[in-house]
């Protein structure tokens, strides 16, 4: 953890075999810009832990029912996550079926279900809520919002969670909880994210500038290649907020290096490429080969594999995909990461955070409105209530 701790997230962006601008004119821009709101948000850690231990630390199974963004995130990292104490579970808002089912396998007396939802999303949550048997239920929300009023009538254990808008939840309780549950230390976390405020705001505007250039040359989608792909999948869950902070302009998606590779010319001239490197390695699962078939002709010359390891085959793979791109000229970023450790995911959060809030500022995008899942909440319940009435 100390090692990860000294290391930061790095950008390096090249372009036709050059690196990219930066330094004095990248710094000049940021000047022109405020510190965003979520910099200065303060988060008491020591009632987020209180409430875990009263109301979730006795069961050995939490059920955890949420949506959109939070859930993405919450599945990139559970199934990467070898820290977790207890056996956790993931469920849709809008899966009645799994959580039937659910309800229907783990002991009553041993498992609670822990609802997370921002504001809009409250909806959902109390229909799961209200369509549950006697369970034990926990409810974690804003604090004026539905599901502190259900919490309050229904006597149901309540955490409110205040966070700058609907975009920016990460730094708040509907993180630090299920961390919790997972056995990672919260504090931890929160020291990434007040040192990644700290050093990696210049970083991530840089990506964000060059971002916004390729798209006004005409480029539309964003390919991010992660070497593991662990970090690939972590930072897919925040492709919705990319989006919205690019306005649409951008698409975002990740993959290995030989499926996108894979699609063609075509395909890569449109986009621009993001390779997702480990600062730091290791050696990882090791290849032998059954000493049967180091003679045969098959795999004569495939001595090598005797050395290598998967971290080996994935490096290879990026090196490859690297000189192939500068060899068409390509523009590319690479994007450095720390070791994975409760550290390292503040700082990557702060990271993506500072990169949406500038993609969108460059674009003269107001990210911190009212997000328009409240319009379509408002549509969804209109529809529902005719659909009752009708029946």
């Amino acid at each position: 953890m100390e090692k990860a701790s000294k290391r930061k997230i790095t950008v390096r962006i090249q372009e036709g075999g050059r690196d990219w601008k930066g330094g004095k004119e990248v710094r000049t821009l940021l000047s022109q810009f405020p510190l965003p709101p979520f910099v200065t948000q303060e988060v008491p850690l020591l009632p987020i832990q209180r409430f875990f231990r009263a109301t979730l630390g006795v069961f050995r199974y939490i059920v955890l029912v949420t949506q959109g963004e939070l859930l993405a995130f919450f599945q990139a990292f559970l199934k990467n996550s070898l820290l977790r104490e207890k056996a956790l579970f993931l469920c849709s808002s809008q899966d009645g079926d799994l959580l039937g089912e659910l309800c229907e396998v783990l002991p009553p007396s041993e498992t609670a279900f822990l609802f997370l939802a921002r504001r809009p999303e409250e909806f959902w949550g109390l229909f799961a809520l209200f369509a549950l048997p006697e369970r034990k239920k926990v409810l974690v929300g804003e604090p004026h919002g539905a599901f502190a009023e259900c919490a309050r009538e229904c006597f149901f254990p309540f955490l409110p969670v205040d966070v700058p808008s609907f975009s920016f939840w990460q730094r708040s309780a509907f993180l630090y909880l299920p961390l919790s549950v997972w056995g990672m230390p919260p504090e931890e976390v929160e020291r990434g994210f007040q040192e990644g405020y700290t050093a990696l705001r210049e970083e991530a505007f840089r990506l964000a500038l060059f971002l916004w250039e390729k798209e006004q040359e005409g480029k539309g989608r964003v390919h991010i290649v992660a070497e593991p792909p662990l970090l690939g999948e972590v930072l897919s869950s925040f492709f919705p907020l990319l989006e919205r902070s690019c306005e649409g302009g951008l698409v975002f998606r990740a993959g290995s290096p030989q499926t996108l590779w894979n699609e063609g010319e075509r395909v890569w001239e449109r986009g621009i490429t993001i390779l997702v490197l480990r600062a730091l390695s290791g050696e990882g699962f090791r290849v032998r080969i059954p000493r049967e078939l180091v003679s045969s002709e098959i795999f004569a010359g495939w001595g090598f594999l005797r050395e290598c390891s998967f971290e080996a085959l994935e490096k290879a793979a990026i090196d490859a995909l690297r000189g192939m791109l500068r060899q068409r000229g390509e523009a590319f970023a690479e994007l450095c990461l720390p070791l994975y450790s409760p550290f390292f995911l503040g700082q990557c959060i702060a990271f993506m955070q500072y990169l949406a809030c500038y993609s969108a500022w460059l674009r003269e995008v107001d990210i911190f409105s009212e997000p328009p899942l409240v319009r379509f909440e408002r549509h969804v319940v209109s529809c529902l209530k005719k659909r009752c009435q009708e029946a």
